[in-house]
This record gives C-alpha cells, sequence and structure tokens, in this order.
C-alpha cells in the first residue's frame, strides 16, 4: 500500500493518492521503490481520503520483500496530529523515557470525549509516516530526508549520518560482541555504505534487542539514533537506551 507513486517509470514525476483519484482508474503509475516495477492502480475506502495506490494486476506485481506491496508501512495521516509533530522532540523521547513511561504516557486519551489526535512518537509510526511521503516532502516543517537514512535518501548523506537520524538497516555477518554489548547493522540496505555500532549499557535491554535480532536477521531493522562518528571510516554510533529504540520490519499483509 502506497500513498504516492510515479507518473513514469524514470520516477520523475510524483502523484500524490489524494490527486490520483481524479484520474482514470484504469490509468498505471509506478511503485516508490525504485527496484520494484509493480504496475499501482489509485483504489479508495471512504472516499477520496483514505485513497492508496496498490497492485491490482497479477501480470505486474510487487517485488518480493517489497514494503509498498504489504500493510507493513501503512500510516493513516488522519489519526494523528501533523501540527504538533516536533521531531526532536520526539526523538529525544525515545532515547530518554523508560519504555515503562512510555506504555503509561496516555497524553492522548481522556476519560470524557472522543480520545484527542496526538503525532507520531513511536519509532514505527515515525518510521511509517516517513515511508509513505517522498524524501522531498515535509511532515511537521521537516523534510523526510531529514529523518530518515534509507535508499531514496543517501544522496542527503554524503559524508555520513550525524545527530538525530532512524536508519533502515540490515545486519553486518558479525552483527554483536557481548563483551563490548555492541551490536552492528548497515544501511542503506541496497548499498550498504555505512556502518552502525548499536551500543548498550543494560544489558538486559541488550539481549533482548540481539536476540530479536538475531531470530529476525534476514529482516529490515531500523534504529532510533544519536549518531556521532567513530575512529573507523564510515562508522558511526548511537546509544541505546531502551527497546523502544529500536523495531523490526516484517514483510506481512500481502497487497499484490
Amino acid at each position: 500500500m502506497a500513498k504516492y507513486a510515479f507518473r513514469d517509470e524514470q520516477r520523475k514525476e510524483i502523484i500524490y493518492s489524494n490527486e490520483a483519484v481524479k484520474e482514470d482508474r484504469n490509468t498505471a503509475f509506478y511503485c516508490p521503490n525504485a527496484d520494484c516495477n509493480a504496475q499501482l492502480y489509485i483504489c479508495a475506502i471512504d472516499g477520496s481520503k483514505a485513497a492508496y495506490f496498490r497492485a491490482t494486476k497479477p501480470q505486474h506485481p510487487h517485488i518480493p520483500n517489497c514494503l509498498y506491496g504489504t500493510r507493513s508501512i501503512e500510516f493513516d495521516e488522519n489519526q494523528f496530529d501533523e501540527s504538533r509533530f516536533d521531531y526532536d522532540k520526539a526523538m529525544e523521547s525515545l532515547f530518554g523515557l523508560t519504555d515503562t513511561a512510555i506504555a503509561s504516557n496516555k497524553s492522548g486519551e481522556h476519560s470524557i470525549g472522543e480520545p484527542q489526535k496526538h503525532p507520531p512518537r513511536t519509532i514505527r509510526q515515525m518510521y511509517s509516516m516517513c515511508k509513505s511521503l517522498p524524501v522531498k516532502s515535509k511532515y511537521g516543517n521537516k523534510e523526510i530526508g531529514e529523518m530518515l537514512l534509507d535508499d531514496r535518501s543517501e544522496y542527503r548523506y554524503p559524508k555520513g549520518c550525524f545527530g538525530n537520524r532512524i536508519i533502515e538497516a540490515t545486519v553486518k555477518k558479525r552483527f554483536y560482541d557481548s563483551e563490548k554489548k555492541q551490536i552492528y547493522l548497515t544501511a542503506p540496505v541496497t548499498s550498504k555504505k555505512y556502518s552502525f555500532v548499536l551500543d548498550f549499557s543494560d544489558n538486559d535491554t541488550y539481549k533482548f534487542i540481539r536476540n530479536e535480532i538475531f531470530n529476525n536477521s534476514d529482516k529490515i531493522i531500523i534504529v532510533g539514533g544519536k549518531w556521532k562518528p567513530t575512529d573507523k571510516y564510515n562508522y558511526f554510533i548511537s546509544s541505546v537506551n531502551g527497546r523502544k529504540q529500536v523495531a523490526i520490519i516484517k514483510c506481512f499483509g500481502s497487497l499484490t
């Protein structure tokens, strides 16, 4: 499922789902994933507000594990308050609050009336939001490419990844060191240009995330970090203070 696509196979002209509802339903568009040749068609649920692109023709499906062909990265903008989104504050919350505090923080709920919309705040919510939009688009006055390092935004990071960033990564061949309590990833997914070190101070958190990654070593790993360069070329390191900084993205719920 995708909220945007391209009019041309060269991926030069973007079209959003709320624009495409005015088009002929038989018009084919192209998947946001440059490695995927799926042809997408506009679909709608309950009117144009819930419009999205989908590969409905079996002769032009998504490639295996294309995230835009699954429900793994669904993001319904109508459920969130973009005007209240502050990316740096959201990232600092990932770094600073305990898992228990996050779970009990229900500031968007009220005892009377309907729940109030809140901005994206979990690592999954922010990642899905970023994947649902082109890298040059903005959400909460912040460009997508400034928030997420992935295959699409790699061109923005010619000298490395610094500061508060979410990375879309995969595991390295030797991906952990239990003596140092470190996990090693590489990103972006296709080029594997940069190496990332996840540095843990808490042994229980390290073991939990290490085991989760070990059991899903073929999946995409997303990490919210405050990245700094190391003494190794193209290596960057961030402290991981809790489980909420890391998530595993599994391709499930095929829409092809």
